[in-house]
């Protein structure tokens, strides 16, 4: 195996002028353009693209770098043949909270340990995990209508959290310890935002460090209790997995990639969830065709191998990915100098790739701000106009691991809750969007939740 050294870190970057060959605009004094970004992210990117190309440099105050939108510039990233971008070294901030996760590993060595993950995303685990998210959502969904003032963010994110927890660390009691653990990594979130970084009370800092030793030590204790026994969840089956040299997976390493998936699992299909409850709810008569589907199979709770016969909602969930990926931009950073649509890159230049730009192009989307799942359809099939015209799962070797449990995970929601609820927004309700730090609905997105 491959052990990747990294001869840069983000101390070093490629500065301002080392990037002058390109078109671009420097924006305010220390901040860049962080604050245009924030206040218009869709507006931002957007007018970057219109005004500078595919690529262009962004200077968003402490990070300088290249703005990537373009669907070739972004397969040569992504795909990477020539190994000249780190996946590693594009994450510092979020490497600090769950290092050794398998996103924040390299070549050889993030390949050996994709490993870890080998048999529990295979057919004869995901069959296993229905069960255990179908109890979830179960148990989650009549507290749903009690809620006279409902917030479909909190509720869809408690749901996800149990549903990993079941899922992935065998929780079969929800309680104080679930409620610990969902508290202590929505802390590790915060803290990959929190400045100053002083590990000293008062400073939110510490607290969020705190949070994430709990973490660890919880998954350390999950890990030795389940190397011995016998179970359908996600750590009984990474325990057993063997490396290359036929040994088990260590701990520690195991530990990192436990807490990096846990936190994946969750976060990213609650904001998938979120938006796409926003269209249904907006959309009656697109809801009935999705409720229709449902009703078709004349089952209360559906199989692993029915999950197929629910394609509609796979159709929706994909929309809603396109127009609000889970993560809305993709970073690495270059290894050594290379060249992207024509532009010379320096090594040790910060990539962002803009996902939600690209998702969002007119020469590759017909229509691309409307909201139709149709467009994934045989027959049109859109998302195949190019390779990389459509990444919301990412793409090469770092494609997301997860992708077909967060499909599944959010056809079972979806059955479930469309089965037996109607969605609708409140009178004169205007929907309230952010992106920053992450893709979500920033009033919790307020339903009305009505029992069929």
């Amino acid at each position: 195996m491959e052990h990747v050294t990294y001869p840069y870190s983000a101390a070093q970057d490629a500065n301002w002028d080392s990037l002058s060959h390109l078109p671009g605009h420097r924006g305010l004094p220390l901040l860049g353009s962080l604050l245009a970004m924030v206040r218009d992210y869709h507006g931002f990117f957007s007018n970057c693209y219109k005004h500078y190309g595919s690529i262009s440099r962004v200077n968003f105050g402490l990070q300088k770098g290249v703005l990537v939108i373009s669907p070739e510039a972004a397969r040569q990233i992504l795909m990477d043949a020539e190994r000249n971008f780190s996946n590693r070294m594009g994450y510092d901030s979020a490497y600090e909270w769950f290092p050794g996760g398998v996103m924040f590993r390299d070549f050889d060595d993030h390949r050996y340990h994709r490993r870890v993950f080998q048999t529990s995303f295979k057919s004869d685990a995901m069959r296993g995990y229905v069960e255990l998210i179908d109890k979830t959502i179960c148990e989650a969904l009549p507290n749903w209508i009690k809620d006279d003032d409902f917030h479909f963010v909190h509720h869809i994110q408690n749901l996800l959290t149990d549903v990993s927890a079941r899922v992935f660390y065998g929780f079969d009691n929800f309680g104080g310890q679930s409620a610990e653990l969902r508290q202590a990594f929505l802390k590790m979130i915060e803290g990959m935002m929190a400045y100053p970084k002083i590990n000293l009370p008062p400073f939110k800092y510490y607290y969020c460090k705190k949070s994430q030793y709990y973490v660890e030590n919880y998954i350390r204790s999950l890990i030795r209790d389940s190397r011995d026994r016998e179970g359908r969840d996600f750590v009984a089956y990474v325990t057993k997995e063997r490396n290359d040299a036929g040994e088990l997976f260590t701990d520690e390493e195991l530990n990192a990639h436990l807490s990096f998936l846990f936190f994946a699992s969750y976060d990213t299909t609650t904001a998938a969830s979120s938006h796409m409850a926003l269209h249904l709810a907006m959309d009656q008569a697109l809801q009935d065709r999705v409720r229709e589907e449902c009703l078709s199979l004349e089952k209360k709770m559906v199989s692993y191998d029915e999950l197929d016969r629910l394609p509609l909602i796979e159709l929706c969930l994909l929309e809603t990915i396109r127009l609000y990926p889970s993560v809305p931009m993709y970073l690495r950073r270059s290894i050594r100098e290379c060249e992207l649509d024509g532009y010379k890159i320096p090594p040790n230049t910060l990539l962002f790739i803009s996902s939600v730009m690209i998702h969002r192009l007119e020469e590759w989307w017909t229509e691309p701000l409307k909201f139709d799942p149709d467009r994934f359809a045989s027959g049109r099939e859109e998302h195949k106009r190019h390779a990389c015209n459509y990444i919301a799962f990412g793409g090469g070797a770092h494609k997301c691991i997860g992708m077909n449990f967060a499909i599944m995970n959010t056809k079972m929601v979806f059955f479930k809750l469309l089965t037996q609820y109607r969605l609708k927004v409140r009178d004169g309700y205007t929907p309230d969007l952010t992106c920053v730090p992450s893709p979500k609905p920033a009033d919790d997105l307020p339903l009305v939740l009505e029992k069929l």
